[in-house]
């Protein structure tokens, strides 16, 4: 399908009388509504790297239409999904190649290991991890393989529904250590997150604390036990995000107290005050709104390892939150060589698992296919606006990792310091001639004040009015 086709569609779809079908809340249509307004803001900036092989004048044709789009009739378009979507954007994700055999092992090896993990996962509850731990490395270990390893991988999320999540947690931290294990050249990982109204989630869960997830020693004992024994060292960045309830200082102490020589807090209003030219235009933190932050904690990171030394350099930025597992990142690194310098973590592609904080086996009851048909549209819209970029469907999740050579060349272009910063970073790393590379992960969403689905249920529901 090309930019002009969709337009027809978009445009068709405005004139159908479609009752609103969907069941997403007035706010979650919004968010995504903003989204796609957003993507076409970015494409209009950047309409000067639109490669020349491409319909030029249609891209632009339909950045004018989206940015021109008002809130009834994106809802007219997203209620038309179920037809527009069919076997043009949604794939099914629980197709398993019928060419692969099935290893009879497989069923019996899932159900010993199942026997000792958790029911569901808490990402409140550490001592699980331990539990996911063993589980991963019971599988390596039976299947040393990374082809049969792979092919189990692919088996279990084609059917998630049958196994615990811990188990599919399991699996893909098993293939991220496998890979890990495949590295021979020294090799050095930055991790970045940045800090804004974190300090419930990055204190221990307790009594008064019941969303606690402790992020920060669990992202470091996820990094020391996926990286022990291995070629690759590692640091974190936490950026101080202007956070007003002191997280940067809770960092700090936890810092202090458990001795980490390589985790620090960077304050984001120091690198202001200092005009980092990273961060060119803010004048406050309050102007970041995300992007200033991890922009900034990514030029730290560069900025910390000299570009003379002989290791490889890897900089990945995720989220505060425990929902997508820092141990899954040899999953990533897997996909990245000379020509893909840039590789993002999907929730939505076939092999990903992505759970919500309520419902059975971790659905998000009334969400979960308002949301899938939501996900569809953004892809869609954003392959036909940045087409030199490739299909991506999940451009948002909190899990990309940058060549620190790529880095270099595209960070200082950067102008965007809100939430659509990595659609200007994904657009940079193109234009600069990097390939970007997706891999499947496990996401678990995090139940805490910043978590998209808690905001989502606890507002009033209702439809936009025609």
């Amino acid at each position: 399908m090309s930019a002009k086709q969709l337009l027809a569609l978009f445009e068709d779809a405005i004139n159908i009388q479609q009752p609103n079908t969907l069941g997403g809340s007035t706010e979650s249509l919004k968010s995504y509504y903003k989204m796609i307004q957003q993507f076409a803001s970015m494409a209009h900036t950047y309409r000067d790297l639109i490669p020349d092989q491409y319909d030029t004048s249609s891209i632009l044709e339909l950045i004018d239409f989206i940015l021109d789009l008002n809130l009834q009739e994106f809802q007219k378009i997203a209620n038309t999904l179920p037809s527009l979507l069919d076997g043009v954007i949604l794939q099914d994700k629980t197709l398993f190649d019928s060419e692969v055999v099935i290893d009879p092992s497989w069923e019996i090896t899932v159900a010993m290991l199942s026997e000792n993990l958790p029911s569901e996962i808490d990402l409140t509850d550490n001592s699980q991890d331990k539990l996911v731990y063993k589980a991963a490395t019971d599988l390596m270990n039976n299947y040393p393989d990374i082809s049969a390893l792979q092919n189990l991988d692919r088996w279990l999320t084609s059917s998630p529904e049958k196994y615990k999540n811990a188990m599919l947690l399991a699996s893909k931290l098993a293939l991220s250590i496998l890979y890990i294990k495949q590295i021979e050249s020294t090799l050095h990982v930055s991790l970045v997150l940045a800090m804004y109204k974190e300090h419930n989630r990055i204190r221990p869960k307790s009594s008064d604390n019941p969303y606690g997830e402790d992020f920060v020693r669990r992202k470091v004992d996820q990094m020391d036990w996926l990286l022990k024994d291995s070629p690759v060292s590692y640091n974190i960045i936490l950026v101080d995000d202007g956070c007003p309830c002191q997280s940067g200082e809770i960092a700090e102490g936890i810092i202090g107290s458990e001795g980490y020589r390589n985790v620090k807090v960077f304050c984001l209003d120091d690198g202001i005050q200092c005009q980092l030219p990273v961060i060119a235009g803010l004048e406050s933190t309050s102007d970041s709104q995300k992007g200033g932050s991890i922009q900034c904690g990514m030029w730290q990171a560069l900025e910390d390892f000299s570009e003379g030394d002989n290791r490889s350099h890897i900089v990945i930025y995720t989220d505060a939150d425990m929902a997508a597992p820092v141990n899954q990142i040899g999953l990533l690194l897997e996909k990245q060589n000379d020509k893909r310098m840039v590789t993002i973590a999907s929730r939505y592609d076939a092999g990903s698992i992505c759970r919500g904080p309520w419902g059975k086996n971790g659905e998000v009851q009334g969400l979960t296919e308002f949301d899938r048909l939501m996900v569809g549209l953004r892809s869609l819209v954003f392959s036909k606006l940045f087409p030199q970029i490739g299909k991506i469907t999940d451009t948002q999740c909190g899990l990309k990792a940058f060549n620190a050579k790529l880095l270099r060349q595209i960070l200082l272009k950067t102008e965007v310091r809100t939430f659509s910063f990595d659609i200007e970073l994904l657009l940079l790393a193109a234009d600069a001639g990097s390939a970007i590379a997706s891999a499947p992960i496990y996401w678990h969403d995090s139940l805490a004040e910043s978590s998209f689905w808690r905001q989502a249920v606890e507002r009033t529901s209702g439809d936009v009015s025609h």
